[in-house]
């Protein structure tokens, strides 16, 4: 007999066959399958849906519903067993007397049977023991299927099937929606945008669409608007009653923890908030992986701790009905209503364990407190205070405090307020000061993290007793001059920021931060000296010092040997580099930009290359606008940057590359935009795909033959390989460049054929994207196409060949800069392949690239491919800030690509030319019509 499965039910079938694979039918051995998700996602009615499309595979079809509340009990369990031997055995007489004999009648009577046993909502191992044993009693081929709210009752069954239940997506939840409040697939027109609103409340639980749905059949658009205001505020109670079951199972500790991040922490990183709960004793690492089994909540790919929305609704229902009617007897208070009533009142009371009060108008919200207005909640742990700005001083803050989040606070805190217990200060934009309460010699054993950014009352840190900090941050503390030497030797700081702290005078002399990994130094302008490293400090990973008035590193630079990232970029008073930068093996980004002072001479290349020395890993370094470097003394050592791929020079004083530049086997990318001096450049490495050398104005031809001739090896192109059907319109009026005469194609292989060699070709050949600006006027002869203007186009086969295109610009400069957008049309269908953005004026000069041959083909394939098809690329200039189109100063463009266009004596629409069959005539014009989208008498028309 079928179970009944109401109506309407949408995304069950495809659901019910995911784990229908699970069970794999066509093996015949005992097989279980957990279903898992969150209350009211659908886990039983897919269950039953599966029941009915398999149990004719079966001796019998058994399916225990209720299992949770039932097992609760001595009777409830036996009756389950009853249950099952009468239905397995279709004898109504079946009695069992206690929970042992059940067990032994179960695996005496089943085992000769292939059954398919469904247990639905189980909430322990041990329900399943009563029923099933180890799973071990069944004839082969019996199936199991277990439904659960809670993943770790799968996790102790060992080896099984698990499938998760997820949400309906949005096209699922709107039919199912409609489906109950229209009685229709889709919802009508009037109530559309409202039931979008009601199905982003609904978050995909097929339950809560259903009960939204039915509430909302037969009424008006008004009644619609009040339901949807209402619900935002408390969800229906229909949906909250199932939900609520996995709450109420929860031990104590679970309720808090749920509680809390129901209420505050959703969306928070899962390690910060383990060490707030923690702090309140509540054991937060075995319990949120409880939670996350029980499907209540779940930890994204970013570590960010979240739940469904209507989970959370749940949880913070609980709260609310825990005082109806008083505000300030709830145990947390979330709500901004709610908390400013609990605040301008005075109401507050000892049960308020967190306030959090984010004021959602744009403007701040101006409001008169008692000074002592939190005096009488001395168990509150959470304070989160956003956009609020209160008009007088506070003289209390409870001391067991562990979150103090208040952004903008107007005035200092208190100083009667001893936050031992602190494990976050978030203060940034605020009007305190360090000194109190927190340097009064107090021991902040569980202080983690300080976020006082942009505080501009601070001018000194002080010295703190906080043997625990992990995050320091006094990011644009504008006024804030010295920090304490105590900071240099905290032992657990990971994170240290003090960027944008402009009138910074004073670090600490030395620093030994075992665990630093990220030290933000940019923009201390008043910043000369850097501290002495100590040894043992080899955790940090990013050293940012870019804007600062540091003159010179400390030798000790060598004992960050872990370090990753140095920018050094715009130390305009940095003068050299010390010997020992050389040791730092791991870095692999290095940004010495716009250091105008730095001078790098030979004695940094003195050290001998060893397993001491050299930037074993560096792929990246940016000298650009360096003005005093003239010689590359670093190129001449290949060894010491094995890795290195980008090499920037733009704006030096250099007036030659060393040839050793050839054996950077792995540089690809070369800039020497604006290096007014350089004169000659050798061979490069056979890796290099980028060369931007605009405005090199003294570069010998020599050197830019050289490039241009390495950028055709790159490419594969062979300057012998002319295209006959090609011609070069260079010479002649720009109007003649779209003419027809030069769109022949001739084709040898049947379509199919092509086609599949297509396919290979994407595999066999290197995909090769290459760019190469130069100061060259003409377009090389190997560019087989050439064409006067913005466009040109040719034709292809099947199978995209290699492409290389280029632009010439003209001597008319395009002052302020221009955007340089490339279209690719094939057979029609437009494409954007390029964009090139200047912000200076540009005149004679070569821009060439190249696509990735997968690219070129993937759009050929997504044009309607034929024998035969239509390429045109076309060049367009906008403005830079997005404005009207500029005018073209493109000389021409070229290309060179091994297409399929005839030679020019071809005349297809030649009537008389025999040497073209009739097939092969038709199916050419039959092309171009298409292409140009005009009739067979406006062909003659323009050929005449």
């Amino acid at each position: 007999m079928h179970l009944f499965v109401p109506r309407y039910q949408v995304g069950i079938d495809s659901r019910a066959k995911n784990v229908e694979l699970l069970l794999d039918l066509r093996q015949n051995n005992v097989q279980m399958v957990g279903i898992y998700g969150v209350g009211a996602v659908g886990k039983t009615t897919i269950a039953k849906a599966l029941y009915n499309n398999i149990v004719h595979c079966f001796n019998e079809g058994i399916f225990l519903e209720n299992v949770c509340e039932m097992s609760k009990t001595n009777e409830g369990t036996i009756q389950l067993q009853n249950k099952l031997l009468s239905k397995s055995l279709r004898d109504s007489c079946s009695n069992v007397n206690s929970i042992p004999e059940g067990i032994t009648m179960i695996k005496d009577r089943l085992c000769r049977k292939k059954l398919l046993l469904v247990l639905d909502d189980v909430n322990d191992r041990e329900a399943i023991e009563n029923l099933l044993g180890d799973c071990d009693w069944f004839a082969a081929g019996t199936k199991i299927i277990i439904t659960t709210r809670d993943k770790q009752v799968l996790n102790t069954l060992g080896n099984l099937g698990v499938y998760k239940v997820e949400e309906l997506d949005f096209h699922e939840s709107l039919e199912l929606f409609s489906w109950h409040a229209f009685r229709r697939r889709e919802p009508e027109a009037a109530y559309r945008q409202l039931s979008m609103q009601f199905i982003k409340c609904a978050n995909g639980l097929p339950l809560a669409l259903k009960v939204l749905g039915s509430l909302l059949r037969g009424r008006n658009h008004y009644e619609w608007q009040c339901e949807l205001q209402q619900y935002e505020v408390i969800p229906a109670e229909g949906i909250q009653n199932i939900l609520k079951k996995s709450f109420d199972r929860l031990e104590q500790i679970e309720k808090d923890v749920f509680l809390d991040i129901a209420c505050f922490f959703k969306g928070w990183d899962k390690a910060y908030v383990v060490n707030m709960l923690e702090a309140c004793g509540l054991c937060p690492n075995s319990v949120i992986p409880k939670l996350i089994d029980k499907s209540l909540i779940t930890v994204d790919q970013f570590g960010k701790l979240s739940m469904h929305d209507l989970v959370q609704q749940m949880g913070r229902e609980i709260v609310r009905k825990d005082s109806l009617e008083y505000l300030g007897q709830r145990t947390r208070l979330w709500y901004y209503k709610d908390a400013l009533d609990v605040l301008n009142e005075n109401t507050g009371t000892d049960k308020i364990r967190g306030l959090m009060l984010c004021w959602p108008e744009p403007e701040p919200r101006m409001m008169h407190l008692d000074a002592k207005n939190f005096k009488k909640m001395k168990n509150l742990k959470f304070l989160i205070v956003r956009n609020v700005h209160i008009l007088r001083g506070l003289e209390y803050l409870p001391n067991g405090l562990r979150l103090l989040d208040w952004s903008d606070h107007s005035s200092p805190l208190p100083s009667t307020f001893h936050p031992q217990s602190l494990v976050e200060l978030n203060m940034p934009y605020s009007h305190i000061t360090l000194e109190e309460p927190f340097g009064q010699g107090i021991r902040l054993e569980n202080l983690k993290y300080i976020k006082c950014g942009s505080c501009e009352s601070i001018m000194e840190f002080p010295a703190l007793c906080t043997p625990n900090l992990e995050v320091l941050d006094l990011s644009k503390c504008k006024n804030l001059i010295v920090v304490d030497e105590s900071v240099g030797s905290l032992d657990k700081l990971e994170i240290w920021n003090l960027e944008g702290c402009e009138k910074l005078q004073t670090l600490p002399r030395s620093l030994m931060l075992r665990s630093l990994r990220y030290f933000d130094l940019r923009d201390c302008l008043m910043l000369e000296k850097f501290p002495n490293i100590l040894p043992g400090m080899e955790s940090l990973q990013t050293l940012l010092l870019s804007r600062t008035g540091i003159k010179g590193l400390p030798s000790s630079i060598g004992y960050l040997t872990r370090l990753e990232k140095l920018d050094l970029s715009y130390c305009q008073s940095l003068m050299d580099l010390p010997d020992n930068i050389y040791k730092l093996q791991h870095l692999s980004v290095l940004e010495i930009s716009h250091c105008t002072k730095l001078k790098i001479d030979r004695r940094l290349t003195y050290h001998p290359f060893g397993s001491e020395y050299g930037f074993l890993k560096l792929e990246y370094l940016n000298l650009n606008n360096c003005e005093n470097l003239t010689e590359l003394y670093l190129l001449m050592m290949p060894d010491y940057f094995p890795e290195l791929q980008y090499l920037y020079l733009d704006g030096s004083n250099i007036c030659m590359i060393p040839e050793s530049i050839s054996r950077f086997a792995r540089l690809r990318r070369l800039g020497i935009k604006n290096c007014k001096q350089l004169q000659k450049i050798p061979r490069l490495p056979q890796s290099i795909r980028t060369v931007c050398a605009m405005n090199c104005i003294s570069l010998n031809s020599q050197s830019l033959s050289c490039i241009l001739s390495q950028a055709r090896e790159i490419l594969g192109i062979s300057p012998d390989k002319i295209c006959q059907g090609a011609r070069s319109d260079i010479s002649v009026d720009p109007q003649s460049s779209n003419r027809l005469s030069h769109q022949s194609v001739l084709s040898s292989l049947p379509f199919d054929e092509f086609a599949s060699e297509a396919k290979r070709s994407i595999s066999e050949d290197e995909d090769i994207d290459c760019k190469f600006i130069l100061p060259i006027i003409d377009i090389p002869k190997w560019f087989n196409h050439q064409s006067v203007g913005n466009s040109i186009s040719f034709w292809v086969g099947p199978r995209f060949p290699k492409f290389a295109f280029c632009i010439a610009f003209g001597p008319e400069a395009q002052r302020g800069g221009f955007v340089c957008q490339v279209y690719l049309k094939i057979n029609g269908c437009k494409k954007s392949i390029n964009v090139f953005s200047h912000e200076e004026e540009v005149c004679d000069h070569l821009w060439l690239f190249s696509k990735s041959h997968w690219e070129l083909q993937k759009q050929l394939n997504d044009s309607n491919p034929s024998k035969w098809n239509h390429v045109e690329v076309v060049c367009n200039l906008d403005s830079p800030d997005g404005g009207e189109s500029l005018p073209t100063f493109i000389k021409g463009c070229g290309v060179h690509v091994k297409c399929t266009c005839h030679p020019q004596t071809f005349d297809f629409f030649n009537a008389n030319n025999d040497n073209v069959d009739d097939d092969f005539r038709q199916e050419q014009r039959s092309a171009v019509w298409n292409i140009l989208n005009v009739s067979k008498r406006e062909i003659c028309h323009l050929m005449n």
